[in-house]
């Protein structure tokens, strides 16, 4: 395309310059957008490039629209100089004119073209590559748009013709670009199947050669994964080993979202799946473990929540995002009442967990592993969860109780006992809580598994007394936190040790000296005393009282309690190693001091209390229910006690849990209107919550697709949008359909009553056939639930055939209705359709015929007609008939007549006239039947036949198994003998000859006059 439209000028002309020593400028003109009526004008240039003077003619273009506006035309150009010369254009029809002005110079001649084009459009496409990037294999529709730019005067049209296989629709395929305006076109891609897109589609622009569109995208699976923390290698199972019942242990994940789009993430316990182990015992003997029914049962009732834990278990991942998910393992300990644990016990344990993207779905209660969409089944990951559960089992020797030999303050008493680890698979850390009086070594320490450890005890009394201790020995593992942040080393399990022995009195004289020293106002019996060897007991501060009242050390709490206004505060040197008061009759505050007691924390200030632990049970006699009235509970606390509980931010959903609840909500059905916005205090406070990822998951919102099917054209099609709530609360879904297919849709707002399901109608109505697929966006709570595809082949009314071609063929014994056939008119569209069938005339004749004629196929229906064939030798075998449906297609139906095999013959191959009369008509009779298994239809044929010879009837049928009775006249005008031979033909079988002989007599008539007269008077 090196020259424009209506240019006359190739591309080398410039090679022209070289020839003529004369330069025209321009090399051609155009006089574009020229419409009948006006006149336009241009000028051009002559400009002499020689040496010397040239003389110049110029010849006026031979059309008359044109004209050269010059008084002289013959013209001399100095070297140098140049001339300016106009050209005049009338248009008088509105075509392009070509013509063109010749200048010639010596023997030079250069020819100027000269172009008159009327108004065209000049239309031009903005791009002629739509790239739609990097999509995910969702079954979401993407658009984009491109311009055609008409920069012409007049209309242009444009087509646009895809014939790929792939989901790509152009709106609209053709139309008109007005003048200096635009068109935009809005290319929609349905991102269904991974693949690479490099499509071709043909626009064919008015006035230009076609332009070819290429329509690019990588569609990619929206595949979340899982990698390891230490590589970058997939993660498929987490194997937390052998690990104490009450202990947790935490691993590390990345999940990964490997796709374009962001997506909202939730993990799910799978229940009841293959493979799925809940505390049985891998390792035991199967009839062993079938044995034990009661056991069985109790495993099958475990929460696995309680077991496994993610966190997070939900959360948002932006386009290629990582994050960093803990994985928590804590067995809990299931024994049958009838069995102790030993040593071979073991709860093995095998999850399934899975992490799903949010969207729009099916439900829970279907299987959703054995989809057929396979871009579904990378919206999520599986992971493999092992683990074991093991008992702490410690042996002690002694087991329960370890006595002391009885000894006095300040002298001690041991005894060991011997710590056993039973467990074959861990190591045990143990931990003694100090204990007063009593000493451990070592106090905390670490034994293998199989191992033993000797533990040396002492009793050290400090007080005279009877002892009864309760040694409570702490089993040391890792325990995480209520988060699963991380674990920590705490006391999970406990042991209990019983410690009993006894300190005694020794008998020692003692002489008390006068204390010369100040007393104070109030002394206790060891006021005015001390005891010669105080220097043993030196540790023991002097004993002293203060009467608070006449001090203001305590005013702080003077004002808490008035009727302590009078007491006496002991102070730490009240009395010998303790801070109790002496006199018990008098009342007594503690100082707020701190003190070095070593027995105030353990021991009672009653000498009968002294062998009392704290450890210990204390029965407070009281009985439940006795004499106590229970505070009255309002209304608004039932309510809210009835309220479900909302799931804790670590508890993981279950497909069990799920399943059940979708269950339990399908029957709750909502047979009221839905309102369109939250109304009541309760709806708005509801609706205005954002859900969480976890929560949005127990939404349900689907099909996913919405598949119209063929429908017609402005018809009004309504699908069911299945919404299950399975929340205890109120939430707004709301449907973000904003293309003119779905604007007869009533409502696009609801709200969903708590633990409920209905049916959403959505109306699609479309005055554009052709394929459409275009998928809207639905809100819960304002939060982003997914989208739905909505899928139609809109078609104008039409009816299909059965078959295009019929073929008749004999049935029964009828004959004039023997070949009949049926075909059927199929309606798959979703309006009646009125039809009409007209026969097609032939050379000879209409031999069809069709009942019914016309009528209405009601929709997503068929209607049989019947096809009949009038018998006949000279009737036509073929036939065509025309369907035509109202405001719809247009169908052609040809019939073809089958015949059977069929032979006939006659009784006698000849037939005799013998003595003949001439002028008169002799009559004879032939039997022709049929020997075939059809109805034979048979012609005389006229060949050879002579003209005194003449056979009724000369067509007709013979029936199956039946006969025929030809009969044969002969009319002979000369006296001779003949000889003849006829002609049956039998329609699709053989042809008969019969021989027809006779000689011809002069007739011997007599007649009578009287029987003759007679006649005539009877006449």
């Amino acid at each position: 395309m090196g020259t424009p439209r209506g240019s006359l000028v190739p591309l080398d002309a410039d090679s022209l310059k070289t020839e003529v020593q004369l330069r025209v400028t321009p090399l051609e003109l155009q006089f574009s957008d020229a419409v009948p009526g006006r006149v336009y004008r241009l000028p051009f240039t002559v400009r002499n490039l020689g040496r010397g003077n040239r003389k110049i003619r110029f010849k006026e273009p031979s059309k008359p629209q044109f004209k050269l506006l010059l008084t002289n035309l013959d013209k001399e150009l100095a070297p140098g100089l140049q001339m300016t010369a106009v050209v005049e254009y009338r248009p008088d029809k509105y075509e392009d004119t070509f013509d063109q002005l010749v200048i010639s110079s010596g023997n030079k001649i250069q020819e100027i073209p000269l172009i008159g084009l009327i108004p065209f459009c000049k239309l031009e496409i903005e791009s002629t590559v739509v790239d739609f990037g990097t999509l995910v294999s969702n079954s979401k529709v993407h658009s984009k748009e491109i311009n055609i730019i008409n920069h012409g005067k007049v209309p242009g049209m444009f087509n646009i013709d895809y014939q790929g296989q792939l989901p790509v629709l152009f709106f609209p395929t053709y139309g008109a670009v007005k003048p200096k305006s635009s068109v935009i076109i809005r290319v929609d891609f349905c991102a269904d199947q991974p693949n690479l897109v490099n499509e071709v589609a043909k626009v064919s622009l008015q006035g230009r050669p076609d332009i070819f569109l290429n329509i690019q995208a990588h569609v990619v699976e929206q595949i979340i994964e899982l990698f390891n923390m230490n590589n970058d290698s997939k993660l498929e199972c987490i194997r937390f080993g052998p690990i104490f019942f009450g202990t947790s242990k935490i691993e590390h994940a990345l999940l990964y979202n490997n796709s374009p789009e962001p997506i909202n993430w939730v993990a799910v316990i799978e229940n009841d799946c293959v493979g799925e182990e809940l505390g049985a015992n891998i390792r035991q003997r199967t009839d062993f473990a079938l044995d034990n029914l009661t056991y069985l049962s109790k495993i099958k009732k475990i929460d696995v929540t309680t077991i496994v834990s993610c966190v997070p278990n939900e959360g948002a991942l932006l386009p290629y995002q990582k994050t960093v998910i803990r994985l928590g393992f804590t067995p809990k300990l299931v024994v049958d009442d009838e069995k102790n644990v030993d040593p071979s016990h073991r709860q093995d344990y095998a999850f399934f967990m899975r992490f799903d993207t949010i969207g729009s779905k099916d439900g829970f209660l279907s299987d959703d592993n054995h989809k057929n969409i396979k871009s579904d089944q990378f919206q999520k990951v599986e992971l493999a969860l092992t683990g074991s559960g093991l008992p702490v089992l410690l042996r002690l020797d002694p087991e329960k109780f370890l006595n002391f030999s009885p000894c006095a303050v300040g002298e001690y008493s041991e005894a060991v006992c011997i710590i056993e680890n039973q467990s074959k698979f861990l190591p045990v850390t143990y931990n003694f809580p100090k204990t007063a009086h009593f000493k451990i070594e070592p106090e905390s320490g670490k034994i293998s598994e199989g191992c033993t450890q000797s533990v040396k005890c002492s009793f050290t009394p400090h007080q005279i007394g009877v002892f009864k201790k309760k040694q409570v020995i702490e089993i040391i593992g890792p325990v995480a936190d209520e988060n699963f942040q991380s674990s920590s080393m705490k006391p999970f399990h406990y042991l209990y040790l019983n410690f009993n022995s006894v300190c005694t009195t020794v008998t020692k004289d003692i002489v008390m000296e006068a204390n010369t020293g100040i007393s104070p106002l109030v002394s206790n019996p060891a006021g005015h005393f001390v005891v010669k060897d105080v220097a043993k007991y030196k540790d023991c501060p002097p004993v002293a009282m203060l009467q608070s009242a006449k001090t203001k050390l305590h005013d702080h709490r003077l004002n808490e309690n008035k009727s302590l206004k009078n007491a006496l505060v002991a102070l730490p040197n009240d009395r010998a190693a303790s801070i109790r008061p002496g006199e018990r009759d008098k009342c007594y505050r503690e100082d707020i001091h701190p003190s070095n007691d070593k027995d105030i924390d353990m021991n009672s200030c009653n000498d009968a209390d002294i062998d009392r632990h704290p450890s210990n049970d204390t029965d407070t006699e009281i009985e439940p229910s006795f004499d106590l009235t229970p505070p009255l509970v309002s209304q608004e606390e039932i309510e809210d006690s009835l309220t479900e509980c909302p799931i804790k931010a670590n508890r993981l959903l279950t497909t069990r849990e799920l399943a059940s609840k979708e269950a339990q909500t399908l029957h709750q059905k909502v047979l009221k209107a839905l309102k369109s916005r939250p109304c009541t205090v309760q709806e708005k406070h509801d609706c205005s919550i954002i859900l969480t990822p976890k929560q949005i998951h127990q939404v349900i919102v689907g099909p996913s697709v919405l598949n119209f099917g063929n429908i017609c054209v402005n018809s009004r099609n309504t699908h069911l949008l299945h919404v299950v709530n399975m929340l205890s609360m109120h939430i707004l879904i709301r449907l973000d359909a904003n293309f003119e297919e779905l604007q007869k849709t009533k409502q696009f707002s609801y709200v969903i009553p708590p633990t409920s399901t209905t049916y959403l109608p959505v109306v699609f109505e479309s005055s554009a056939i052709g394929k459409f697929w275009k998928s809207f966006t639905f809100t819960v709570n304002n939060a982003p639930g997914g989208h739905i595809l909505v899928m139609a082949d809109v078609f104008s009314i039409k009816l299909e055939l059965s078959s295009n071609t019929i073929v008749l063929k004999p049935r029964g014994f009828l004959l004039k209705s023997c070949f009949w056939g049926t075909v059927t008119l199929y309606n798959h569209l979703n309006l009646p359709a009125q039809f009409g069938w007209q026969p097609v005339n032939s050379i000879k004749g209409i031999a069809f015929s069709i009942r019914p004629d016309k009528g209405v196929v009601e929709a997503y229906s068929s209607l049989h007609c019947e096809v009949m064939w009038r018998p006949g030798f000279c009737y036509s075998e073929e036939g065509e008939f025309v369907l035509h449906v109202r405001d719809g297609n247009t169908l052609m139906l040809k019939c073809v007549t089958q015949f059977g095999h069929t032979e006939a013959s006659f009784l006698e191959p000849k037939t005799v006239f013998d003595n003949s009369p001439q002028g008169l008509t002799t009559w004879r009779q032939a039997v022709l039947y049929n020997l075939g298994y059809n109805h034979a239809y048979f012609k005389v044929s006229e060949q050879s036949l002579l003209p005194i010879i003449n056979i009724v009837p000369s067509q007709g049928v013979i029936p199956f198994g039946g006969v025929t009775i030809l009969n044969i006249s002969c009319t002979p005008f000369v006296v001779e003998k003949f000889e003849t031979k006829a002609k049956i033909i039998i329609h699709g079988g053989n042809t008969v000859d019969i021989r027809i002989v006779g000689f011809v007599e002069i007739a011997d008539v007599e007649i009578k006059p009287g029987q003759f007269s007679e006649y005539i008077n009877l006449g």
